[in-house]
């Protein structure tokens, strides 16, 4: 499949990894870290990708290029509006780390939604949104940049301010094959589920 050009594939590594006790990026699972599955899955479909860290030093091995929050301590919507501040697509599909299972298939699926009226593109499952696996417009910066510059990091808070195109379960395909497509793992008993 040829890479999407006009989309940039960012992963999220910016976390505090309190729940899981050290850093789950780092962790394996199937013979490579988590973060590692993550990024094979965008750059199989994505053009450009990059890491949105704050401790470039521990993911250089990765070889991939790295940009640091504008706003610090304020969770993955400062790593969301890092992308956007850096990247030169109008879209990019925000990933957390810490969800290996994701797949190309899903990944294009949902790029496929990006569309004219939509400022984000995201899986709305029974459980509710899944806000770190989906894609933001550069439309969303302004709102992003104002949340956190009122300390108010909430993804929650800014799905409520954009026009977010909410893709269901029953429309992907990929999650009737396998519903662990979208889980992420916070403790080291969400890698045994994965198994």
């Amino acid at each position: 499949m040829a890479p999407l050009r006009d989309i940039t594939g960012v992963v999220l590594a910016g976390g505090q990894s309190t729940r899981f006790g050290r850093n789950k990026a780092l962790v394996k699972w199937q013979g490579q870290f988590l973060i590692q599955h993550v990024i094979n899955a965008l750059t199989a479909v994505l053009d450009e990708c990059f890491l949105v860290t704050n401790t470039p030093a521990t993911y250089a091995f990765l070889d991939l290029p790295m940009i640091a929050d504008r706003y610090k301590n304020q969770g993955p919507l400062a790593g969301i509006d890092a992308a956007l501040h850096h990247c030169r697509t109008p879209w990019i599909f925000a990933v957390a780390c810490d969800m290996p299972a994701l797949s190309p298939e899903l990944i294009t699926f949902l790029c496929g939604l990006a569309g004219k009226g939509a400022d984000a593109v995201i899986p709305w499952l029974a459980t509710g949104p899944e806000p770190l696996c989906g894609l933001y417009h550069e439309n969303a910066r302004h709102t992003i940049a104002g949340q956190l510059q009122a300390s108010k990091g909430r993804l929650k808070d800014l799905l409520d301010k954009l026009a977010v195109r909410r893709v269901l379960e029953e429309e992907m395909p990929a999650l009737a094959a396998s519903a662990r497509l979208l889980a992420n793992v916070n403790r080291e008993t969400d890698l045994e589920k994965l198994s």
